[in-house]
């Protein structure tokens, strides 16, 4: 293997690498504890590849920019997965409570049995 076939393929490894972390980043989005930093694992390694393969092959740098969109749109997807809840919830307020239209009285709860039972029951009669 010449000196110049092993100075490409990193470029070509570093961009896959990327598509499949964007890749893995996006059927994880259920997930964005797990998938965010995948996907932002396979954008630096994207870059990374972008940047090494400017000088050389013209299918390295489409593989590696492949790899960064892809990793951008699960870091998005990820992101709005994450904080979408936040958004359409809220705070809570305070809390509410909510009277009825009438007041009823106050009724406490029943004594406690401290007695006996005044007759036997019988069961066979039943």
């Amino acid at each position: 293997m010449s000196h110049s076939s092993r100075h490409r393929l990193p470029p070509i490894g570093l961009g896959l690498a990327s598509v499949v972390l964007g890749a893995i980043g996006l059927m994880l989005f259920v997930l964005p504890v797990l998938a965010a930093p995948i996907s932002g694992c396979g954008a630096i390694l994207g870059l990374c590849g972008t940047v090494a393969s400017l000088g050389g092959q013209r299918a390295d740098l489409r593989l590696s920019t492949a790899g960064v969109a892809v990793c951008a749109a699960s870091f998005a997807i990820d992101l709005a997965i994450q904080y979408a809840p936040g958004g359409y919830l809220g705070w809570p307020a305070d809390s509410q409570i909510v009277e009825p239209g009438f007041k009823r009285p106050y009724m406490p709860p029943p004594a406690p049995f401290r007695g006996q039972l005044v007759a036997e029951p019988n069961w066979r009669a039943v």
